[in-house]
């Protein structure tokens, strides 16, 4: 399992970054972190609307609610500069993405409170494509991913990834991700990630991906660009 003491990893220059569980005062700025770094992702745009600080908002809402019920069934993980929050990765645990009756009634009470009637049917027409194509067999859930502007492509993400696949590898665990981002489909084949399928969902192409245990172990370069966020 993740060990709860700090790690540290050397990047470019002078960069050092600390990866380390988040504790539960930290999930606020989780969330605004994923909410800056994935506002602009075409599935989003679809779903809380066109207008930036309309989607924003809304956004935020959405993975508050969100955040907070991955911290309880799994686990975040957080990327440090000199103590400073930069970067977020979700991780749920084998059985807990689907939410149970009252964390459903929950999180449809904040998607209602948060958007207009369209925008509520847009997105549970989202979320109801993405759990149709989540796997039946038991997986950790991965996601959601961002990095801080500032720090992107700089392999923060990438080194919260590898933590994350060696985490995988240790339980010998499957893990499956979506995205709606073609440049991350290539950064997590570089992970061992596979394409299992491929579906538009409200028009944008969203990709459904999966890994094996296979041993990474070396994540100080990357194949190609190395995003700092995932839909």
């Amino acid at each position: 399992m993740i060990r709860k003491q700090t790690s540290h990893n050397q990047t470019d220059g002078d960069l050092l970054i600390e990866i380390r569980m988040l504790a539960p005062g930290e999930l606020r700025r989780a969330a605004a972190i994923l909410a800056h770094g994935m506002h602009d992702n075409p599935m989003h745009v679809k779903a809380f609307g066109t207008n930036p600080d309309f989607r924003q908002r809304r956004l935020l809402r959405f993975l508050d609610h969100l955040v907070a019920y991955v911290h309880s069934n799994g686990k975040v993980l957080g990327a440090y500069v000199h103590g400073e929050l930069i970067g977020v990765l979700g991780m749920m645990e084998p059985g807990r993405c689907r939410p149970a009756l009252i964390d459903s009634l929950r999180f449809a009470s904040t998607i209602v409170a948060s958007n207009p009637p369209a925008g509520v049917w847009r997105i549970h027409r989202w979320l109801a494509a993405w759990a149709r194509n989540d796997p039946t067999d038991l997986h950790w859930h991965i996601g959601p991913l961002a990095v801080r502007s500032a720090y992107r492509r700089r392999g923060i993400g990438r080194r919260l990834m590898v933590r994350c696949c060696q985490h995988m590898d240790a339980l010998a665990a499957t893990a499956y991700l979506e995205t709606d981002l073609e440049v991350n489909v290539a950064f997590y084949e570089t992970l061992g990630f596979i394409v299992t399928k491929r579906e538009f969902v409200l028009g944008v192409p969203n990709w459904f991906m999966s890994r094996s245990p296979s041993g990474v172990s070396d994540g100080s370069t990357c194949r190609g660009s190395c995003p700092g966020r995932t839909g």
